[in-house]
């Protein structure tokens, strides 16, 4: 069981964790926090304001992975988000006997916290909190769909007639202008059309493409140089639109918005996955095609497969949610950036909302 899925478990049972601390949780400060003295995997506090910085491991039975460990809690030592604070490594318990022995000689020596728990017990718990969370439910995401749009920049291209012709309504032909080349214009137009629907930038009204104030903030904020360019989809987002598709990312419109669905669940693949493999390859190894395929629920083939992915990465590192390692061999590494982080825990507040107004109780009113 990989750190990221314990983790994930544990903060989604505050309880069974604070027992395993010895620490009663009032909150959860932060996860995944990045510091000048490395990314801290979770901070909580109690009712006192009293913080507990939290070094989370799996089996400590390698030397280096035991010295990492030390010298990130130390390292963490150095950072306090309150006067009172304290440090504590949580590790498995199935870690050889004299590990463990050195292990709390570093404790003591250090006035750091130790404590273990089960890994066997971190999976039955993993199993039951998705049970838990799948019976409470009530609203499932579809899932995603794959379209051949490589990078959000493309949007620049169907954005700007409204930008040349300078209206807030076009026909179809006007709208369809920079697509008339190609002989897989109609296609492609489609495409296009789609992930600036998703996105909420122009709505399809009486048989005209009406721009919305989002589309006109895009608008507004196109980057100059696609004017000196017949390559428009090659001019990167400017960071004002960037924080424009973010802000339409997060606001809660899941309604037949395909493209924001396939980031939640590439952010949620990056989870389960620990983002340690992007295939480069349209063949990749078949278990790996395999827990993709469970992960998004799909029937995808291998060259499918590794397009979405690409394209799902792409998106997410034009948006900064992600940073991508990339590797001479046939997979690169991914990790959520500490925005990626905050993304991925507002879409699942969303969704907890949503959740409990759907099973909203009203015994009370009988």
């Amino acid at each position: 069981m990989v750190e990221s899925l314990v983790q994930w478990t544990f903060l989604n049972n505050p309880s069974e964790l604070g027992r395993m601390l010895n620490f009663k949780i009032a909150k959860i400060i932060g996860q995944e926090i990045t510091t000048d003295f490395g990314r801290i995997d979770f901070v909580l506090a109690n009712t006192e304001n009293r913080h507990l910085v939290v070094e989370l491991e799996t089996v400590l039975d390698q030397k280096h992975k035991m010295d990492y460990c030390f010298s990130q809690i130390l390292n963490y030592k150095n950072v306090r988000f309150s006067e009172m604070t304290d440090y504590c490594i949580l590790y498995a318990e199935e870690t050889k006997q004299k590990n463990r022995r050195v292990i709390e000689k570093f404790g003591r020596d250090n006035n750091i916290a130790v404590q273990t728990y089960s890994l066997e017990v971190a999976k039955n718990m993993y199993t039951n909190t998705v049970e838990r969370l799948s019976l409470n439910v009530g609203l499932a995401l579809p899932s995603p769909k794959n379209y051949t749009i490589c990078f959000l920049r493309w949007l620049n291209k169907i954005m700007k007639p409204f930008l040349d012709l300078e209206k807030t309504e076009l026909t179809k032909a006007e709208l369809f202008k920079p697509f008339e080349n190609p002989s897989n214009s109609r296609t492609n137009f489609n495409c296009y059309e789609k992930i600036a629907l998703d996105f909420e930038l122009f709505e399809f009204i009486n048989n005209k493409y009406k721009i919305t104030e989002y589309g006109e903030v895009f608008v507004k904020n196109i980057s100059p140089f696609v004017q000196n360019t017949r390559n428009i989809s090659s001019v990167n987002l400017t960071n004002e639109q960037k924080r424009l598709l973010l802000k339409v990312l997060t606001n809660g419109n899941w309604n037949n918005k395909t493209h924001k669905i396939n980031i939640y669940w590439f952010l949620r693949f990056i989870e389960v996955t620990h983002g340690n493999w992007i295939p480069k390859k349209h063949q990749f190894e078949q278990s790996k095609l395999d827990i993709a395929r469970g992960i998004f629920n799909v029937h995808y083939q291998s060259r499918t497969m590794q397009g979405f992915l690409t394209w799902c990465c792409n998106y997410c590192v034009e948006l900064g949610l992600v940073e991508q390692i990339k590797s001479t061999l046939d997979y690169n590494q991914v990790f959520l950036t500490p925005l990626g982080v905050e993304v991925n825990n507002i879409f699942s507040l969303d969704l907890t909302l949503k959740k409990s107004r759907l099973n909203l109780s009203f015994k009370f009113l009988e």
